[in-house]
């Protein structure tokens, strides 16, 4: 039975390219990765990544996309940033017609802190901090990528983190956009029974995959909504659960897990160092299967069928 790690951030990892494999005889093999980029300069690093794992017959997703966490840096090493890093974005989206955008995404949980110019032994009690990167610019970036990958009719994956709130408002902004420049393309049509046989087009990207998922069992009929609204069937609406990360182990996990269903979760591994992506996929195989009282076979057969439908099948 193969696995695939939808999430994999081994091109930023010490030893770069890594196959995960087991040491002890098991029914499962590694099968590929979705690479994820986080700022432009991953975008070579991840084309040598996938490359060398198609060299070696597994299957590799480029994902280029900019991630909450380093967009102030991109944003402020550059005097043109709509056309420097936006357009680098579409660029290579265009020149890989297999790539998805991500990791892209919103922060609320991320922040820095304030230098000072007091420096007595009480000011360290007093240090101020903000977000990482300011909540308007990374909302202003997230839909700017929310509509490149609408237009271009990419998946995406999103990283949400204490921001549900301008996660929904930022696709209430994209849905309008794109309705706007659906009305503008639009050709009129006289025959009222043709227009009613027009599948209604989409307003946000095609497929949708929420990575770490963060949220509680509560904000999921809100998710559900936001993505139906844009026209996503709900079925072409994914979440990942990285056992790297401490929410796997939380007590609410198993509910929500059981809430989504596995047919829209993913395995993921959300690592850099690759040399554990062996460990953390088994792990992530076994702790669904506990909490939805499946079998790994089938958790690893379902989930690696629900990565080829968002990663492999066509829109």
């Amino acid at each position: 039975m193969k696995l695939f790690d939808a999430h994999s951030h081994m091109h930023m990892g010490p030893r770069g390219l890594v196959i995960p494999a087991a040491v002890e005889q098991t029914p499962f093999t590694f099968d590929g990765a979705a690479i994820m980029s986080t700022h432009p300069r991953d975008y070579i690093k991840v084309d040598s990544i996938v490359s060398g794992l198609r060299d070696r017959d597994y299957r590799a997703v480029p994902c280029y996309g900019i991630h909450p966490w380093f967009l102030y840096d991109v944003l402020t090493s550059s005097d043109d940033e709509e056309v420097d890093w936006l357009g680098e974005l579409k660029q290579r989206l265009i020149d890989h017609p297999d790539a998805i955008v991500g990791e892209i995404g919103l922060d609320g949980n991320r922040w820095v802190e304030v230098e000072q110019s007091d420096q007595s032994e009480e000011s360290i009690w007093k240090r101020e901090r903000v977000l990482a990167c300011p909540m308007e610019l990374q909302r202003k970036a997230f839909e700017e990528q929310l509509v490149l990958a609408a237009e271009l009719q990419r998946p995406v994956s999103i990283h949400v983190v204490s921001a549900w709130g301008e996660l929904f408002a930022a696709f209430d902004n994209v849905r309008e956009r794109m309705k706007h420049k659906h009305e503008q393309m639009a050709v009129q049509v006289a025959d009222e029974q043709r227009k009613r046989r027009k599948p209604k087009p989409k307003l946000l990207p095609p497929k949708i995959y929420f990575h770490a998922f963060s949220g509680k069992a509560g904000a999921l009929p809100s998710i559900r909504s936001a993505c139906t609204k844009g026209n996503i069937p709900l079925e072409d609406v994914y979440f990942g659960f990285p056992p790297a990360i401490k929410n796997f182990y939380a007590p609410k996990t198993p509910g929500i897990m059981k809430e989504i269903g596995i047919r829209q979760m993913l395995l993921e591994t959300d690592l850099e160092d690759a040399t554990s992506a062996w460990d953390d996929l088994k792990r992530g195989v076994t702790g669904i299967s506990e909490a939805l009282d499946m079998t790994e076979s089938e958790v690893a057969t379902i989930t690696y069928n629900n990565a080829h439908r968002f990663y492999f099948e066509a829109m």
